[in-house]
């Protein structure tokens, strides 16, 4: 059974990178976070923290996955 909702840590495990990799070469990136953000919470302030729903999030990047290593070598 996998968690209905992620944080942060549950997407670095499930990436298997940390924090800014995540958020460089992922979360960040406009095109992405656009459709990320349909499925997502992100941090409004320092206090805040990112959530996503886990099966959208999964979904999402598996179907992204040559996008991302993509963006990684740029």
């Amino acid at each position: 059974m996998s968690k209905t909702y992620w944080y942060m840590d549950d997407l670095m495990n499930e990436v298997g990178r940390g924090r800014k990799w995540i958020r460089d070469h992922i979360l960040e990136i406009p095109r992405f976070r656009k459709e990320i953000e349909e499925f997502s919470h992100f941090p409004i302030n320092n206090n805040d923290e990112y959530m996503f729903v886990g099966s959208k999030m999964k979904k999402w990047l598996e179907e992204n996955f040559k996008e991302i290593e993509r963006f990684k070598y740029m």
